[in-house]
C-alpha cells in the first residue's frame, strides 16, 4: 500500500518546485495511491490558508485530481460531496465532509453547530 502526505499533493498541484514537483508527479502517476482523508483535509487547509486559494478552485482542482489520478479515496461520494459544500458554503471543510457523509452515506450526524444543521437540513429536504 503506497499512502501520500500533504506534502506530495501539494507538490503535484501547485507544480512549484520542479525537483519535488517532478518526483511527487512521478510517484502519483505512476502508482495506485491511498489518500486519507486526513491528509486531505491538510491539503485543503494549507491550500486555503498558506496559499490563499478560493474555495472554488480547491474544489476544482481536488476534483479533477481525484477523478485523473488511480487514487483511493475513503467514502469517496461524502468527500466529492463534501467538497462541492465546501465550494458553496461558508463552513470549515470538515463541517462539509460530514455534511458529505449524511447526504451520501445516510450518516445521522449529531452536532450543535446550527450552520451544519441547517445545511444538513436543506440537503434533507432536496432528498
Amino acid at each position: 500500500m503506497r499512502i501520500v502526505d500533504a506534502n506530495i499533493v501539494l507538490r503535484y498541484l501547485l507544480a512549484d518546485n520542479e525537483d519535488l514537483s517532478g518526483k511527487a508527479a512521478q510517484i502519483i502517476d505512476n502508482n495506485r495511491i491511498n489518500l486519507p482523508i486526513e491528509v486531505l483535509c491538510e491539503v485543503v487547509y494549507v491550500l486555503e490558508k498558506v496559499y490563499k486559494a478560493e474555495r472554488k478552485d480547491i474544489c476544482g482542482e481536488l476534483t479533477a485530481f481525484l477523478s485523473d489520478t488511480d487514487t483511493i479515496l475513503p467514502y469517496r461520494e461524502a468527500v466529492l460531496s463534501g467538497l462541492q459544500h465546501y465550494a458553496a458554503e461558508k463552513l470549515d471543510f470538515v463541517d462539509c465532509l460530514l455534511a458529505g457523509y449524511a447526504e451520501a452515506e445516510n450518516a445521522e450526524i449529531h452536532t450543535f453547530d446550527k450552520n451544519l444543521k441547517k445545511l444538513i437540513g436543506r440537503n434533507e429536504k432536496r432528498g
